[in-house]
């Protein structure tokens, strides 16, 4: 370890030194292309002209901070010109070069307009821009994504799918991290599903898309991170906006949000609220055969849930403009929810010949939780060279209660005779304190050269006790088999450096990051009346190196590298060892042995003219968590048939992928957007001590049509087909899935409203099947809900519409808060 770390510094230090090395001897001309609000425009067209008579003298591209640099510049009188897409060319004022380097005015671009048949059209933003280091998607160019919620903006982004479970995959590979303007989500896979199905879509902004994060970053995200940043404003005042929508699928669901923000030259105060009322129906089909001894046993199970969730959420926070360059702010984010699952389940169980029996479950699931979040913050501008310093800690509180009663009738075949009932409950309240620190710097370097550097430490403490009661003569029993009382605490320091150095036509960005890890796990549960306490500590170190290489080969192609390793730590609630009966043949169990997952990840990304854009990924993963169907004994009747989901370690998963993004204006009223993805994955695990070695191929494909009927009326059409593949998530042989979306959009009260209306699915087309097939085990899954909706929804601007919003902060809390399940779906 010693010896690669040596080996690992001395190589970037001398990359360093290279980078910093480049002298100039004549003078040079620097400068910065900028838009509305001091914002840099990213790799604009840079031309530096002869003030006499506009000749050209030199040309450019400008970095991803839109600064640009003409070396060996011979005295006399410029001028500099700017240009990018969807902006106009503008010119800066004349200058003068002498003896010495100089730095020129900086160029302020606004967007392009334009007038077509007497109607003015301003330019709008492509629905997807490709950056050096990640793909943007912005929300406003879509209609029937803003009309839902995030979660459907997310599903319709270039190169993301979303499984049945709610599970967010990205480019195929699983583990993406989610992140609102750089704060924690809060949740996990189904709690993340049902923040972003909650939360309005008219409050994004943009989607980051980000495969292979810098060091700057936590090394958490196997898949990379999504960025979902909320609207931001413009110049001091006041605004905000209202949201209020409703929809019905099988049943109906509402939301309402408010925005407000107020900005002076001392202040900045903004606040938030929103509210969601969502259900849902969900038809779950369990198939599943096993053969022990010559005999053949099937259960043939289906499933009915409504799903009833509200959500509520308010922030508020204020910045203080200390001095220039100088602010500190505050923050509070409050959420909560509830959710009932009624659900109505029967298994036929016979020999597949015959009925011999049929279990008949019912169960009232009930959940409540709360997330409590603090923010702390400064950031300082140091002195006119841009030294930056930034400071966050980070308070988080979450608790949730869960509540479940299961009543099971067991009758023969013909459902005449009685054979026996069975009546259960449980109550598993849970905790999680997260506390976090971390400084952030940024000191630029001569010649375009930026060093960054940070330190992180985090403290988690998560505390889930998990009672099950058995019915019994009337009176309630303690079931010691799936009573249990999980601790776990977890510490974590980390550290980085990172370096960027912009050449002519290079880009080159490289870091380092590493990362300390200390758990304790502690399980206490009771076992023939005895108290048992079985507990696990673990330490470990990582280091994660990053890479990112940018080159313009000319003005119309751009060839992108990067690298990463990363690392995905288990939920908290995955490495807790209780088991949860979803009836007498199926449970859920956590395992208290679950390993981090690591993954080496590599892509190649070509950009043409802003319109083609390719990319060519691999990944290799080693120890990949994922939730396998084995089979398990009942601890109590020695019953063999028990089927049981939990997560393990795969041995290793390989993904090759293919993506490529086609925006394209087929007239000056018609915008198409095509996203095909073409990916390999391979995995090999061991699946109740029997090899499973499974690969396949799959396709990805998404075209989003937008029609401009006049200049307040629009409409769009959107489909998206998934072949059959297998999936890295249960490792299931899914088959193919599809959905056709339509919607229109209407602009009312001045430009300041919009009313559209959507439908999804319009076939019923969306819904899963898959099977899993290991050592005379068959379970065959089909999963159909509600997702053909009507939905109907209006949002109304008011007050000044220039108003600069709050400041985007990352806080100290991603990596921990995503780790959390809570909301549940």
């Amino acid at each position: 370890m010693k010896a690669s770390f040596k080996a690992i510094t001395l190589t970037m230090s001398m990359l360093v030194t290279a980078l910093t090395s480049f002298a100039q001897n004549a003078p040079k001309v620097a400068g910065q292309i900028i838009q509305v609000g001091n914002q840099p425009v990213a790799f604009a067209t840079v031309t530096l002209l002869k003030a006499k008579d506009s000749s050209l003298v030199k040309g450019a591209i400008a970095d991803i901070d839109g600064k640009y640099e003409f070396e060996q510049v011979k005295q006399g009188k410029y001028l500099v010109a700017a240009v990018s897409v969807g902006m106009t060319k503008r010119y800066s004022p004349a200058f003068e070069v002498a003896a010495s380097s100089i730095k020129a005015p900086a160029v302020t671009l606004e967007a392009a307009s334009k007038t077509l048949k007497g109607v003015d059209v301003t330019a709008r933003r492509p629905f997807v821009e490709q950056k050096a280091d990640k793909m943007i998607v912005n929300v406003e160019s879509s209609i029937t994504a803003s009309g839902g919620s995030a979660m459907e903006v997310l599903e319709k982004s270039p190169t993301v799918t979303v499984d049945k479970d709610g599970n967010i995959s990205m480019k195929g590979k699983s583990g993406v991290q989610i992140m609102i303007d750089g704060k924690p989500t809060n949740m996990t896979s189904q709690d993340v599903a049902e923040l972003l199905k909650s939360m309005p879509a008219t409050n994004v902004d943009q989607i980051e898309l980000i495969a292979n994060p810098s060091a700057k970053y936590d090394a958490a995200g196997n898949a990379g991170i999504i960025n979902l940043k909320l609207k931001k404003n413009t110049s001091y005042g006041t605004n905000g906006n209202v949201t209020v929508g409703g929809g019905y699928g099988f049943w109906p669901r509402w939301n309402g949000a408010l925005n407000l923000n107020h900005r002076n030259e001392k202040f900045n105060i903004y606040g938030s609220g929103n509210y969601s009322h969502r259900e849902q129906q969900q038809d779950l089909g369990l198939y599943r055969s096993l053969t022990e001894n010559n005999q053949l046993s099937v259960y043939d199970q289906v499933n009915n849930m409504h799903t009833k969730s509200n959500y509520k959420a308010g922030k508020i926070g204020a910045d203080y403009f200390i001095s220039k360059g100088h602010t500190i702010g505050v923050m509070a984010d409050i959420s909560g929810g509830d959710r009932k699952i009624p659900s109505y389940a029967t298994t036929r169980i016979g020999n597949g010949r015959q009925v011999d029996s049929i279990l008949k479950t019912n169960t009232n699931d009930a959940k409540t939780w709360t997330r409590n979040a603090f923010n702390l913050n400064y950031r300082g501008i140091l002195d006119t060279t841009g030294k930056e310093l930034n400071i966050d800690l980070d308070y988080a509180k979450n608790k949730d209660a869960q509540h479940a009663t299961i009543y099971a009738v067991s009758r023969d075949g013909a459902e005449k005779g009685f054979l026996g009932s069975d009546t259960s409950r449980n109550n598993q309240p849970s905790s999680i304190d997260i506390k976090t620190a971390k400084i952030d710097y940024i000191h630029p370097l001569k010649n375009q050269t930026k060093f960054e550097a940070g330190v992180k430490v985090s403290f988690v403490k998560t505390d889930n006790d998990a009672r099950f009661d058995s019915l019994r003569m009337g009176n309630w029993v303690l079931d010691e088999n799936r009573s249990n009382h999980f601790i776990y605490k977890e510490n974590v320091n980390a550290a980085y450096i990172n370096f960027n150095k912009q050449f002519k036509k290079v880009n080159v960005q490289v870091g380092l990051r590493g990362e300390q890890t200390h758990i304790t796990g502690t399980s206490v549960s009771m076992k023939n009346q005895q108290q048992m306490e079985v507990k696990n500590d673990s330490t470990y170190f990582n280091l994660f190196p990053s890479m990112a290489l940018t080159y313009k080969l000319n003005k119309d192609n751009t060839l992108g590298l990067t690298y990463s390793r990363r690392i995905q730590r288990p939920s908290y609630e995955d490495l807790n060892p209780f088991e949860f009966y979803l009836d007498r043949y199926t449970k859920e169990s956590g395992n208290p042995n679950l390993k981090p997952q690591y993954s080496n990840n590599f892509e190649i990304t070509h950009t043409f003219k802003d319109f083609l854009i390719t990319s060519v990924g691999y990944a290799h993963t080693k120890d990949l968590m994922t939730q396998i169907l084995e089979s398990d004994v009942d601890k109590a009747t020695g019953d063999t048939s028990i089927l049981r989901y939990k997560y393990l370690n795969v041995a290793k998963a390989d993904n090759f992928n293919l993506n490529v993004t086609v925006p394209m204006p087929i007239t000056k009223w018609w915008m198409s957007l095509t996203t095909v993805s073409v990916s390999y994955a391979m995995f090999e695990t061991v699946v109740n001590d029997h090899q499973v070695k499974l690969s396949s191929a799959g396709f990805f494909g998404r075209t989003q049509q937008t029609f401009t009927l006049s200049k307040d009326l629009s409409a769009e059409a959107v489909f998206f087909y998934v072949s059959p593949q297998v999936t890295e998530d249960g490792l299931f042989k899914m088959k193919s899935m599809c959905s056709l979306d339509l919607g229109v959009s209407q602009k009312v009260l001045k430009g300041k409203g919009s009313v559209k209306l959507n439908v999804t699915d319009v076939f019923k087309t969306n819904y899963f099947r898959g099977d899993f097939d290991n050592a005379g085990r068959y379970t065959a899954v089909s999963s159909k809900w509600d997702a053909q909706q009507f939905r109907l929804t209006f949002n109304y601007r008011f007050g000044n519409t220039n108003v600069k919003a709050a400041r985007s902060r990352q806080t100290g809390l991603e990596a921990e808060q995503n780790r959390v399940k809570q909301g549940g779906n």
